[in-house]
């Protein structure tokens, strides 16, 4: 071998090699890469098609329960939750109604990907208390069940059993009392799902919210109308329904039964046509008020004419029905026929009447009678009990001339017994009708009658007493002096009194008497008038006067009595 003869060496020899093998590294990590990007960007591409179409379904979705009818809002819920979960990575998808009292999901509505276990119809929220709370307010995202904090662990478990890998809660408020969850479940992965994805899916939550308060409104609104009509069309009352100029658009058969007129005729007319005039006044007043926003109803009595001409009394309540703020309200009235209370009413009060007049005239003809009496008493016996003492008297003077002479004893006994008789006679004779009152005026017979009582009954009786006019008549007089008279008799006899306090005044409106005793007094409110009581409120009643009663136990009792100085008797005409 040749010393000359070099063989290369071995890096030498490797070095094409290693530069190839570099090449070949840095071509692989690029190609690695551009199919990384690609991939990455059909991952992109791939989701933003799928947020587009989300998107776009949703708003389809939308866009048909904002159209559909009330009895298709379910059928498109649930058609537009199938077409939703197509695109979402979950196996199904549910809609929950959160009941208001007890805070329960109630399962309304569900579309599934593929088959999965049965979702609970009743959620309670011992359940699931940390999601239940978190999911009140905001969205309640669960990738993976070993996520939960120690406070889930009840949560946990529940989903667990339930087979739910994942899970999404997407809470809606869609009015101050009705709330809803959407439900997006996982059964056969664990799922990570964007926040893109879940603020769709919230616009999807409330657009549900949406169309189900505009269901449950209308069938509030179709339950309220059913049940307006039902009363409208079966109420015992008559009902009608007007607008603000007085037009009739719809009556109810009990007002039609009421007036003897068919709905049809009453439509072309006016309930002021059917009214009395003499009553149109005072409801145009009331109507105006109401018009006005013055006050939010109005009731009144007043007369309709019957289409036979005859009228018919009822009793009319009438108020606004407000439909929106843009409708003009309606007039709605309710009418009750009170003839037949009328009519007993009028027979009352004439009966009423009948029986003032009838105590009028038992009073006149007692006092009629108490005349007769006392004159009887006063001019016919007394007169004669005083010619028997007179000559009693000279019988007793002249003992010699008299057969009876020695029995001068037993003349003068029996003189005595006839002046006692003659001064009680006197006495009856003037309580019946006191000749005072008749010839002085009602200050001296009552200051005359105090004067008696003081004397005969030991009574210390103050007495007061302004002058009164001449305009005071005969009848309130006596009104007035037999009340004083009752009034002190009863102090006597009830009042278990010493003192007792008159007094007589007059104004240019009444004239007023006042007798008060300081006995023991009475609670007016647990003890019925008595006899007395009722004689005097009587008296007044019928002379036009007042009687008021103040009293309590230990306190006397204090008895008013006011009465115009020209009497006003109760007629017919009231």
């Amino acid at each position: 071998m040749s010393p000359d003869l070099q063989f290369p060496s071995l890096g030498a020899f490797l070095a094409p090699f290693s530069a190839s093998f570099l090449t070949f590294v840095i071509i692989s990590a690029l190609v690695l890469l551009i199919l990384f990007q690609h991939r990455w960007q059909n991952t992109v591409r791939v989701r933003q098609v799928r947020r587009h179409l989300l998107g776009k379904r949703i708003s389809e979705f939308g866009e048909r329960l904002a159209a559909n009818p009330l009895e298709q809002i379910d059928a498109t819920i649930i058609e537009g939750l199938n077409s939703i979960i197509k695109l979402v990575d979950a196996d199904r998808i549910c809609w929950y109604e959160v009941e208001e009292a007890t805070g329960d999901l109630m399962h309304m509505y569900t579309a599934c990907a593929r088959q999965a276990p049965l979702s609970p119809k009743v959620v309670a929220p011992c359940k699931m208390p940390f999601l239940a709370q978190l999911s009140r307010h905001d969205v309640a995202a669960v990738g993976r069940l070993q996520d939960f904090p120690p406070e889930g662990r009840q949560d946990q478990q529940f989903l667990a059993e339930l087979g739910v890998k994942s899970l999404l809660l997407i809470p809606a408020s869609y009015s101050a009392r009705r709330r809803g969850v959407l439900g997006v479940s996982s059964y056969t992965k664990e799922v990570s799902w964007p926040e893109d994805t879940s603020d769709q899916l919230a616009i999807a939550a409330n657009i549900m919210g949406a169309a189900l308060e505009r269901k449950y409104a209308q069938l509030a609104s179709q339950e309220s109308e059913e049940r307006f009509r039902s009363l409208f069309e079966h109420a015992s009352i008559g009902i009608a329904l007007e607008t603000m100029d007085g037009r009739i658009l719809e009556v109810n058969p009990a007002f039609c039964a009421m007036i003897g007129y068919t709905a049809e005729e009453l439509l072309t007319s006016s309930c002021a046509r059917l009214s009395h005039p003499d009553d149109e006044a005072v409801e145009m007043a009331f109507f105006e008020e109401l018009r006005q926003g013055l006050r939010s109803s109005y009731r009144m009595e007043k007369r309709f004419f019957r289409k036979d001409g005859s009228q018919m009394w009822a009793q009319v309540s009438v108020s606004l029905l407000s439909r929106n703020q843009d409708a003009t309200p309606l007039v709605i009235g309710m009418i009750s026929d009170i003839t037949a209370q009328k009519t007993a009413e009028s027979a009352l009060v004439q009966r009423d009447q009948e029986l003032q007049r009838l105590a009028g005239q038992l009073i006149e003809a007692q006092e009629e009678e108490r005349r007769r009496i006392s004159r009887e008493l006063h001019d016919d016996i007394g007169q004669r009990l005083a010619l028997l003492a007179s000559e009693l008297d000279h019988e007793t003077a002249v003992p010699s001339k008299s057969p009876l002479g020695r029995g001068g004893d037993l003349l003068r006994k029996v003189r005595s017994e006839l002046d006692g008789i003659a001064s009680d006679i006197h006495e009856l004779s003037h309580e019946l009708h006191s000749a005072s009152l008749q010839y002085c005026g009602l200050r001296v017979a009552l200051k005359d009658l105090c004067w008696k009582f003081s004397n005969n009954h030991h009574l210390e009786i103050e007495f007061e007493a302004d002058k009164i006019d001449s305009s005071l008549s005969p009848d309130a007089g006596l009104c007035l002096f037999r009340v004083a008279q009752e009034a002190l008799a009863n102090a006597l006899k009830h009042g278990r009194t010493k003192k007792v306090r008159v007094q007589l005044a007059q104004d240019s409106e009444k004239v007023r008497l006042t007798v008060r005793d300081f006995g023991v007094g009475f609670d007016p409110q647990a003890h019925s008038c008595g006899i007395g009581l009722m004689s005097m409120r009587e008296r007044l009643r019928f002379s036009g006067g007042v009687l008021t009663v103040n009293s309590a136990p230990n306190e006397g009792t204090e008895i008013t009595a006011e009465v115009a100085p020209v009497k006003k008797l109760a007629t017919a005409n009231g």
